[in-house]
């Protein structure tokens, strides 16, 4: 059998064919058109791509057509799309960064107050999620108010436009703000305050369901058996630490592409006030009994690409010569000793946890007329770091502790930098190792591991991953400089949080 995992990201959407025994045997990827709305999108651009990235992937020289029997389907989450009853799209999304929904943000806490909320839906209430967005939409698009039969995020739509069937997976409905986390099912007191039906609302179902089979037309479209199960995978973030192999209460994936995100696993459902005040979310995961949260940083692996357009110009023609990357350059340059330079990344804002004040601003603070370019490289990836295990630390607070970290994304390419994460990590969270995934596209690796459960392939997913994960070489943390670091921190921290309402 062969599982294609579809992956739909906020920028474009790839699909992944995997072999039974895990071996990544095709995949395709499609950018989306630009769209004229920063803070909307096309739902259906989203399929047309995702049809694209099929079709291309299943014409791949390892890929036997007859063989593929699921398609998996992960998103981002929070974006939503009104569809009538022959889910026609009635407006494009709205997604998480757009502005509309504070004021009805605002309505839902002075309806049902913010710890209320907070308690059903295990997340601090605001406007990203799906809820206030779809009261923005019913209260000034009147299509939507009069015609919407489903509300749906951007995996609900794939897998509604492949299968015919209007679901969700409880790792998406979590998104919206609506959905009671304890009882796995939509809150009717949060959806009666915002003024949505709950007949509008797809049917919530466990991570990795089948949920019916590709559409007939679609079928004979695509050259594809019209046998193929469609399975609703989960939400991106879980997808992605599915296919890490963070399957254990204690593991944490740690993906670091443009922005940097730490997804810590345990074993409760965790409500607190102090959890959710900090913008922390429990969710379930792909395992019975697990549960997961998100830490994430806005300015990730873009915080160095902004480094190296702004600060390494003149390095980019000597790697091309050289054919090798800029940042392997600036990795065999960077200073092996903690660097006396304090970088707050927040060139973004705050944005994620455990703040979240867009206005923020960064900071380089610490140079003086002898600071070089490595010096300051190494300082941004210190500071990046720094500001992950502020996170880790809040979540410490809170009863979650990681003790190993798997790395994915382009992030964890840099030995420099899984160096630098290992030694402050590990002196500053008792973090024992970093491991990089060498398996290529987590999230698609994860949907495909979640399909191949679903139909029968491997008892578990923990049995799955003896398949299709694999790892490098652990990097252990070296202490050589641990009171640098935990004396550097210290300051870090004071510098965060004096300069993070200075320039609000």
């Amino acid at each position: 059998m062969i599982f294609l995992g579809l992956d739909a990201g906020s920028t474009g959407i790839k699909c992944v064919a995997f072999s039974e025994t895990g071996s990544q045997l095709s995949a395709a990827y499609s950018e989306y058109p630009t769209s004229a709305g920063a803070g909307d999108m096309n739902a259906d651009t989203i399929f047309g791509a995702a049809k694209d990235v099929i079709a291309r992937c299943v014409s791949g020289k390892g890929v036997k057509r007859s063989e593929v029997a699921a398609i998996a389907v992960t998103s981002f989450g929070e974006a939503c799309v009104p569809v009538d009853r022959d889910g026609n799209c009635l407006c494009d999304m709205i997604m998480y960064t757009d502005k509309r929904g504070v004021s009805e943000n605002g309505r839902l806490i002075e309806k049902l107050g913010r710890e209320y909320i907070s308690s059903v839906t295990c997340a601090n209430p605001a406007p990203m999620y799906s809820l206030p967005k779809i009261m923005w939409m019913s209260e000034n698009i009147a299509a939507v108010h009069e015609r919407t039969f489903k509300f749906l995020q951007a995996a609900d739509f794939i897998c509604y436009r492949l299968s015919g069937e209007f679901t969700t997976t409880h790792t998406q409905a979590c998104r919206t703000a609506a959905f009671d986390v304890e009882r796995l099912q939509w809150s009717a007191e949060l959806l009666e305050a915002a003024g949505i039906c709950l007949e509008q609302m797809p049917e919530p179902v466990p991570n990795g369901t089948v949920i019916g089979f590709l559409r007939g037309e679609l079928a004979r479209e695509l050259g594809l058996p019209e046998n193929i199960k469609i399975v609703a995978g989960s939400q991106d973030q879980i997808a992605a630490a599915t296919g890490a192999g963070v399957l254990s209460a204690g593991q944490a994936v740690d993906g670091t592409g443009s922005v940097e995100c730490i997804t810590p696993v345990f074993d409760r459902i965790i409500k607190a006030n102090g959890f959710t005040s900090n913008n922390y979310v429990c969710v379930p995961h792909s395992v019975d009994g697990l549960y997961a949260t998100y830490a994430f940083n806005f300015s990730g692996g873009v915080l160095l690409k902004w480094f190296r357009d702004t600060f390494a110009q003149s390095m980019k023609a000597d790697a091309a010569a050289h054919g090798v990357s800029v940042y392997r350059m600036l990795d065999e340059l960077c200073p092996a000793s903690p660097s006396d330079i304090l970088v707050v990344p927040h060139f973004l804002g705050a944005g994620g946890t455990p703040d979240i004040i867009p206005n923020a601003k960064g900071s380089i603070i610490g140079m003086t007329m002898e600071t070089g370019i490595p010096d300051i490289y190494r300082a941004v990836m210190e500071g990046l770091t720094y500001e992950m295990a502020y996170n880790l630390e809040k979540l410490a607070q809170q009863g979650i502790s990681v003790s190993q970290l798997m790395a994915t994304g382009g992030g964890a390419s840099s030995a420099v930098w899984l160096g630098i994460k290992a030694d402050i990590f590990g002196s500053l969270c008792g973090i024992t190792s970093i491991t990089p995934l060498l398996t290529g596209e987590a999230g698609a690796a994860g949907c495909a591991m979640m399909a191949g459960c679903a139909l029968g392939s491997f008892n578990s997913l923990r049995e799955a991953a003896e398949s299709f994960v694999s790892y490098g070489q652990p990097v252990c943390p070296d202490f050589k400089y641990k009171e640098v670091y935990l004396e550097k921190y210290e300051r870090y921290k004071a510098v965060r949080n004096c300069t993070l309402g200075l320039f609000c």
